[in-house]
C-alpha cells in the first residue's frame, strides 16, 4: 500500500515536473521528487496506470491516421538511431580522452615520483653539506682560537723582541761609549806622549816616574779594553740570537697567515656550494608545485568529462522513455513496431 498522502495525481505531477526538466521519470526520480515518500511498488503501479490512461485516450480520440502513425514510427526510429550514434560517439570520444588523461596522469605521477626522489636526494646532499659546513665552521672556530692564541703569543714575542731591541740598543750605546772612551784615551795618550817628548829633555826624571805610573794605568786600561771587547763579543752573540728568533717568528707568522687564507677560501667555497644547492632545491620545489597544479587541472577536466557522459546518459534515458511512450501510443493505435535491432 502507498503511504499516506501519495496518490496517482501526485505521481503524475512529479512525473510531469521531471519531463519538463528533460529528466527521465524513473521510479527513484519520481520518489525523490515526491520528497522520498511512497513505496516504489505503488509509484511503479501509478506510472503504469498513467501510461495506460494516456494510451487509452489516444486510442479513444483516434487523432492519428495510418500515414501519420507511419511517419511517427519513422521519426521515432530516426530519433533513436541519431541518439544512439551521438551516445556512441560521445562514449568513444570520452573513452579516448579518459585513456589519454589516465596516461598523462600516470606520466605526471611518474615524473612527480622522480622529482620527489631527486628532491629527497638533494635534501640528503644538502643535509650532508650542512653537516660538513658545520664541521668546517667548528674547525674554523678552533683555528680562530688557535690564531688568537698565536696572535697573543706573537704579541708577547713582539714585546719580547722590543725588549731585546732596547737591550741591543743599550748594548750598542755602551759599546759606542766604550769605543769613544778608548779612542779618547788613545788620543789623550798620544797627546800626553807628545807633551812628554817635548818635555823630555827638561823633565826626564819626572817623566820616568810618570811613565811608570802611566804604564800601570795603561795595563789597567788595557784590561778594561779587553773586558769591553769581551762584552762587545757577548752582545754581538746575543744580537745574532735575537735576530734569529725574529726571523723564526716572522716565518711562523707567514705560515699562520697562509693557513688563515686557506681557511677563508674553503669557507667561501662552502658558502657558494650552499647557495647553489639552495637554488636547486627552490627549482625542484617549483617543478613539484607545477606538476601538482597540472594534476589538479587534469582531475577537474576528467570530472567535467564524467559529468558530460552522465548528462548524455540522462538524455538517452529521457529519449528512450519518450520513445517507449511513443511506442506504447503507436501500439495502442495499431501501428506496426520498428524492428528489434533498431529498438534496442
Amino acid at each position: 500500500m502507498a503511504r499516506a498522502g501519495i496518490s496517482k495525481h501526485l505521481v503524475q505531477q512529479a512525473r510531469d515536473a521531471l519531463l519538463a526538466r528533460s529528466e527521465h521519470p524513473s521510479i527513484d526520480a519520481v520518489r525523490v521528487e515526491l520528497g522520498n515518500t511512497g513505496s516504489k511498488s505503488t509509484i511503479h503501479r501509478y506510472l503504469q496506470e498513467l501510461a495506460q490512461d494516456e494510451g487509452t485516450r489516444l486510442d479513444d480520440e483516434q487523432l492519428l491516421s495510418a500515414t501519420l502513425g507511419t511517419a511517427v514510427a519513422g521519426l521515432a526510429r530516426q530519433l533513436h538511431e541519431e541518439a544512439r550514434v551521438v551516445v556512441e560517439a560521445a562514449e568513444t570520444r570520452h573513452a579516448a580522452e579518459a585513456g589519454a588523461q589516465r596516461a598523462e596522469m600516470a606520466r605526471l605521477e611518474r615524473a612527480l615520483g622522480e622529482v620527489q626522489v631527486q628532491a629527497g636526494q638533494l635534501g640528503e646532499a644538502l643535509a650532508a653539506e650542512r653537516d660538513a659546513h658545520a664541521a668546517t665552521r667548528e674547525a674554523l672556530q678552533q683555528e680562530r682560537l688557535r690564531t688568537a692564541a698565536i696572535g697573543n703569543e706573537n704579541a708577547a714575542l713582539t714585546v719580547r723582541l722590543a725588549e731585546h731591541g732596547r737591550h741591543i740598543e743599550s748594548l750598542e750605546e755602551k759599546h759606542r761609549h766604550a769605543r769613544d772612551a778608548l779612542e779618547h784615551y788613545r788620543q789623550s795618550v798620544k797627546d800626553q806622549r807628545d807633551q812628554d817628548q817635548r818635555r823630555h829633555e827638561t823633565q826626564v826624571q819626572q817623566l820616568q816616574a810618570e811613565l811608570r805610573q802611566l804604564a800601570q794605568t795603561l795595563v789597567a786600561k788595557q784590561d778594561e779594553v779587553t773586558r769591553s771587547g769581551q762584552d762587545c763579543a757577548r752582545l754581538s752573540a746575543e744580537l745574532a740570537d735575537a735576530r734569529r728568533e725574529l726571523r723564526e717568528t716572522q716565518q711562523h707568522l707567514r705560515e699562520v697567515q697562509r693557513a688563515k687564507d686557506d681557511l677563508l677560501a674553503v669557507q667561501a667555497r662552502l658558502a657558494a656550494d650552499n647557495a647553489t644547492l639552495t637554488e636547486q632545491l627552490t627549482v625542484v620545489d617549483a617543478m613539484r608545485q607545477t606538476l601538482v597544479a597540472e594534476e589538479r587541472v587534469l582531475r577537474q577536466t576528467l570530472a567535467e568529462q564524467d559529468g558530460l557522459v552522465q548528462r548524455l546518459q540522462v538524455r538517452l534515458e529521457v529519449q528512450a522513455s519518450l520513445y517507449g511512450d511513443l511506442q506504447r501510443r503507436l501500439d495502442g493505435l495499431g501501428v506496426p513496431s520498428a524492428p528489434d535491432h533498431e529498438a534496442t
